[in-house]
């Protein structure tokens, strides 16, 4: 059976409290299905969760109260056996036995699992919704600027050893530096671990691949498997992007060719004699709507141009009026062709 280590019990705790993100959700299936022996540990937890997890209108798990219990129940029991035969105080002595270590047992899951309430260091969750970005300050003087839907989960106050957040969608992060404390964020099955940087990572759970790149400082980029063990890492310098590509589980390191990779959080399009299909990819990614040609001759076509914080539509305008074009709005997403007669 597996070692259960803090980082798969966390996991699988996390999603029995129904705290896991898809991509975690997706991870943690597949591994309950297609691996026993982590099947074991999950049912093994499972169990366990079921006695202790707290009541609908529960907030904090009561240790004391627990025990109180436990030691009542132990006293009745030993108050049987004390007037029963030899052969049958034997066994009762042994259902005591593996009663309180079984109890000890949970008890001791059961503190691990609730300790961030009993302590109040919760887990924080902030989503930023489909309409605006979001911004969230961490306790270490850290910066998150999240894009819209996305989402993050933080610790009110991180460990002596290190600052953990759990993240899904787009953000841009600028971490308060500290060499005594990495900053790591978890998105399913990668990793970013810095110690002081500014960055920024796209990992939206139904993407093909997750990107990071950076702005400043240095960054260490990994995927792991389900023991967290590493199985591919780049270090990224300013300029640089990482990208692990989901299907193939591929780490890779290039430079940043994206201009434009912060335009959803400045609000700034840039375009230099750019092709159209790299114009309307930005716009599409800034504005989160999907744009499409007609056909390919399109790509032939240059843009210059700059848009500070102008509405798409205002942007799509300029798009028909410099190159005589025809964008039509279906619901679904944008038809861009050419203007006929």
């Amino acid at each position: 059976m597996y070692l259960i280590n803090r980082k798969i019990k966390s996991q699988i705790t996390r999603y029995l409290a129904g705290e896991c993100n898809p991509e975690e959700i997706r991870i943690v299936s597949d591994l309950v299905k297609n691996d026993p022996e982590y099947r074991k540990v999950y049912e093994h937890l499972s169990k366990t969760w079921e006695v202790v997890s707290p009541q609908a209108d529960s907030t904090v798990f009561d240790a004391d109260s627990a025990w109180n219990k436990l030691n009542s129940r132990i006293s009745q029991a030993s108050a049987t056996v004390r007037i029963s035969e030899p052969v049958r105080k034997t066994r009762e002595i042994r259902k005591i036995y593996n009663y309180v270590i079984r109890i000890a047992a949970v008890l001791l899951i059961g503190l691990t699992v609730f300790q961030l309430v009993k302590t109040g260091n919760r887990l924080e969750t902030l989503a930023s919704g489909n309409d605006l970005p979001t911004s969230v300050n961490l306790e270490d003087g850290s910066s998150v600027y999240l894009n819209t839907s996305s989402s993050i989960k933080y610790h009110q106050k991180f460990g002596d050893q290190s600052r953990e957040v759990y993240f899904w969608g787009e953000a841009f992060f600028d971490v308060a530096s500290d060499p005594t404390r990495p900053f790591i964020i978890e998105t399913g099955e990668t990793r970013v671990k810095v110690l002081g940087t500014s960055f920024n990572v796209k990992a939206y759970p139904e993407a093909e691949k997750v990107e990071v790149v950076v702005n400043s400082g240095k960054v260490l980029f990994y995927h792991v498997d389900q023991k967290e063990q590493i199985l591919g890492q780049v270090t990224l310098q300013p300029g640089e992007k990482g990208i692990y590509f989901r299907k193939t589980r591929q780490i890779a390191r290039i430079l940043n060719d994206e201009p434009n990779y912060l335009s959803w959080k400045t609000g700034i399009l840039v375009f230099n004699e750019t092709s159209l299909d790299k114009v309307l990819d930005a716009i599409g990614q800034k504005y989160r709507v999907k744009i499409r040609m007609e056909n390919k001759d399109l790509e032939k076509l240059k843009l210059t141009a700059t848009f500070d914080n102008e509405p798409l539509d205002a942007v799509l305008e300029v798009l028909t009026l410099v190159h005589n074009l025809q964008i039509i709005n279906n619901g679904k997403d944008y038809l861009v062709k050419k203007k006929t007669g």
